[in-house]
């Protein structure tokens, strides 16, 4: 075998080197890719449970949720701040979904069949009602307020 031969062997050896290097790259990117969203989900999991808990372990919030919304009781200063904070929470990781789902993270649709319904439940109260009507003219980007919008659109229509 000549030593142009051997030659010609190394850089085939070498291309085939190349080749199984980038498709190992391209699985590892693909594994990291799964992961990052994996990790979105669970960090949109993590601010909803923050949510959930605080109705769950704590009686005077569920009622500051359930009569404060329906407007069945008259809110003090304090309570009127409690409502709007848990609602801009609400609001918040609503809003995180929609993101998600924008950029691809989420399936598509993802918005619309979780996080819009439940929060159309809380804005269409009459104090959440309320609420929405000021905070989505600061706050939000038009984009989310445009699809909010839709979803309560959609709500009221099947109410």
């Amino acid at each position: 075998m000549s030593l142009e031969q051997i030659s010609y062997i190394a850089q085939i050896a070498g291309s085939v080197g190349v080749i199984v290097s980038l498709v190992f790259v391209g699985l590892q990117v693909r594994q990291n890719t799964a992961a990052l969203y994996r990790n979105e989900h669970n960090s949109t999991m993590e601010q909803w449970t923050v949510i959930r808990s605080a109705i769950v372990q704590n009686r005077d919030v569920a009622e500051l949720m359930t009569s404060g919304l329906s407007g069945e009781r008259a809110l003090d200063a304090a309570d009127q701040l409690r409502l709007e904070q848990f609602l801009q929470e609400h609001a918040w990781a609503s809003f995180h979904i929609w993101d998600r789902t924008q950029r691809g993270v989420f399936a598509k649709g993802t918005f619309e069949l979780t996080a819009g319904p439940l929060l159309s439940d809380v804005l269409t109260t009459k104090r959440g009602s309320a609420w929405w009507n000021g905070a989505k003219k600061a706050g939000f980007i038009p984009q989310f307020v445009a699809d909010v919008d839709a979803v309560l659109a959609k709500h009221t229509e099947r109410s």
